[in-house]
């Protein structure tokens, strides 16, 4: 299990972000191989249940959201990685999130650069009515994605009750 951290929302992954777990993610994201989504969901589902435990009582969650593709990675892909992720979870799926405009290829950016490019670049697509909501995504790099996805769901009334993804990078340093 991955605990990457952020003072924005909690974040939970399955495994780290090296070997066998980025090759299988880069194999589905790049080499269209979404039959590799499958064994994927052990991890996505440890993630979940290490997050909804909580620290006294087992935390409700209502839906999850996906976080949103670009339109040049679905066009690229013909597919949304997160979504497919998402829908596993046994939980009801809410695509909640869009993009309010055009935001750089994350690939390359680093910390400070990614939350530059990303604040204020989602928005909810609906309001939450106190619905308890879980991001999920398919690799948490830096949290910017996660955190900015949280910020756009608490503004529309969703509580937010954390962030999952498959895989994590390690931080060094």
């Amino acid at each position: 299990m991955v605990r990457p951290r952020s003072d924005a929302v909690a974040l939970r992954a399955g495994l780290a972000y090296d070997g066998v777990a980025a090759a299988v993610l880069r194999a589905v994201k790049e080499d269209g191989q979404t039959s590799l989504i499958r064994p994927l969901r052990p991890a996505l589902e440890a993630a979940v249940d290490d997050l909804s435990a909580g620290a006294s009582a087992p935390r409700r969650i209502d839906v999850v959201v996906p976080v949103p593709t670009t339109r040049a990675a679905v066009r690229r892909r013909g597919f949304r990685v997160p979504e497919l992720l998402a829908r596993g979870t046994g939980i009801p799926m809410l695509r909640g999130l869009s993009y309010t405009r055009r935001v750089r290829d994350q690939r390359t950016l680093g910390v400070r650069e990614r939350r530059s490019n990303l604040g204020g670049g989602l928005i909810a697509t609906r309001d939450g009515d106190g619905m308890a909501a879980l991001i999920v995504d398919d690799v948490i790099t830096t949290g910017a994605t996660c955190e900015e996805a949280a910020r756009a769901l608490r503004a529309a009334g969703f509580q937010v009750v954390g962030a999952v993804a498959v895989a994590a990078t390690r931080r060094r340093g």
